[in-house]
């Protein structure tokens, strides 16, 4: 069955608690984003983090799925920013991903804007995408609602014009919802091809441009029909839980209590089948 993995940062921005509360709750995957204040975003982290990180994975006592250093999250116009994402953002995450063993980075698409194009932002992509695979690794790219990838159906086709075999997706169908999508099955059937990794978290649109996060079951995600496609096609071997829902610790406790009801739910669903 699918495993769980977790932000680190979904059950506290403390390292040390998250490491210990994770592995309390049967945590082994994660993927990395913020320690100790959302200002320290990979791969700008406080010091001594990496090393602790790096003895747990040496150690075999916990993977890291990706990196998360939130970049290309911006409009195009921002284009000083870009510039050095591309040549210092985005290579040293790269250098620490090596260095822990972490197989992805997550990215964003940029924000859509009336004096940006769809184009721009496919030809930075393709530029990042060649980055990440010079040094072995893959991108996946995460959709967020007002941005060039927002939909599943958005997302893949970007994907498909950047043309790169090592750029696949981050699959957040919590954001497709919240950008207007029937994220499954409709948006799910367009990024599978491209799926990397999965975010899972639920929500619901608040019009005309807002949404709200929830506990898994509370949004308009079908994550029962999620789960049982994910665990059947198995695009990914695990699924990422990424909360959004204050108090941290207490709903992603919640949350993982409901996640494995559903995962719980399709298995029996496909031994009966």
């Amino acid at each position: 069955m699918l495993e769980i993995g977790i932000l680190t940062d979904e059950i506290s921005l403390d390292l040390d608690e998250a490491l210990a509360k994770g592995k309390s709750l049967g945590f082994r995957k994660y993927e990395l984003r913020c320690v100790d204040s959302y200002d320290y975003r990979v791969p700008n982290l406080p010091n001594g983090a990496e090393e602790r990180l790096k003895a747990e994975v040496d150690a075999g006592e916990l993977e890291l799925t990706a990196l998360a250093p939130g970049l290309f999250k911006l409009p195009l116009t921002n284009s000083e920013t870009i510039a050095t994402e591309l040549a210092s953002s985005l290579p040293r995450t790269c250098d620490m991903a090596q260095r822990l063993d972490a197989p992805t980075i997550i990215v964003f698409s940029f924000m859509r804007s009336n004096d940006g194009s769809k184009a721009e932002a496919i030809d930075l992509l393709g530029k990042a995408g060649e980055i990440v695979a010079s040094h072995g690794l893959k991108m996946a790219i995460e959709n967020e609602p007002g941005f060039y990838a927002d939909t599943g159906e958005n997302t893949a086709a970007l994907v498909k014009a950047i043309g790169l075999e090592n750029v696949g997706i981050n699959w957040d169908p919590g954001n497709a919802v919240s950008s207007g999508e029937a994220a499954f099955p409709v948006g799910y059937r367009a990024v599978l091809p491209f799926l990397l990794n999965v975010h899972v978290k639920d929500t619901i649109p608040v019009p005309p441009d807002k949404w709200e996060n929830l506990l898994i079951g509370d949004g308009g995600v079908n994550w029962l029909g999620q789960i049982r496609a994910l665990a059947k096609e198995r695009p990914s071997q695990h699924i990422t839980l990424e909360t959004h829902v204050f108090p941290l610790l207490e709903s992603t406790s919640e949350d993982l209590r409901r996640l494995k009801i559903l995962i719980k739910a399709v298995e029996e669903l496909e031994q009966n089948a």
